[in-house]
């Protein structure tokens, strides 16, 4: 094509500015990337995936690293372990969801004067406090599953001040690849993994705990 005009004027003064072309050849290729590294828990090496008390001392330092509060019990939790959270966390109202472990103690709770009731929009939005179980708990990123179709609701865990979880020893698993792997047909309409208090640092990268979800989240392992 042959060049012309303002176009033809325009180029020559930008190859004039530029010079006679270098001796080198053109730019060298950039080196290649590093290699990405393997996916791997180094915490779980030498455990066995399928043993949940081998699985449990994981659990319990990722769920704490993610500033998240925890007790072990065999059995049923005491009444003072129930009695130290309602105070500590200035507990008066709390929601339940359809897990007959989050049900059960919801009862408790209401034996020691706490006003509870089954999760709906209204009551979740000023509750103080949420009471769940959990699909699965993930050793390795100490998370909790929490599916809509066991729960009864998407927003249970979501919406209260303070997210209190009830998990059986047995649903430990070690990790996301177990949970996101086997999965069961329907899928519930809403799954939700949840690690630790609800946070963000959108804002001047400042943490803030509490921006779109429960300020603190504390798990009550039963064995």
């Amino acid at each position: 094509m042959t060049e012309h005009g303002d176009r033809a004027a325009f180029l020559a003064r930008i190859r004039d500015r530029q010079g006679a072309p270098g001796a080198g050849g053109p730019h060298p290729p950039p080196p290649p990337p590093d290699p990405v590294p393997a996916v791997g828990y180094r915490s779980l090496d030498g455990l066995e995936p399928a043993d949940p008390t081998a699985l449990l001392p994981v659990f319990v330092a990722a769920l704490r690293a993610a500033e998240a509060t925890l007790d072990v019990v065999d059995g049923e939790p005491s009444d003072d372990l129930l009695r130290s959270l309602v105070e500590a966390y200035e507990v008066r109202s709390a929601v339940t969801s359809a897990e007959p472990e989050a049900v059960a103690l919801g009862e408790r709770l209401r034996g020691l004067g706490v006003e509870v009731g089954p999760y709906d929009r209204e009551a979740a939005a000023a509750a103080d406090l949420a009471v769940t179980s959990a699909n699965q708990g993930v050793a390795a990123t100490g998370s909790l599953v929490v599916d809509s179709a066991t729960a009864g609701s998407r927003a249970v865990s979501l919406l209260p001040t303070v997210h209190l979880c009830v998990l059986p020893l047995d649903r430990l698993v070690a990790a996301p690849s177990d949970v996101l792997r086997p999965q069961q047909r329907p899928m519930p309409s809403a799954r939700v993994v949840i690690t630790g208090p609800s946070r963000t640092g959108d804002i001047e990268q400042r943490l803030t705990l509490g921006a779109h979800g429960p300020v603190a989240l504390h798990v009550i392992v039963t064995c």
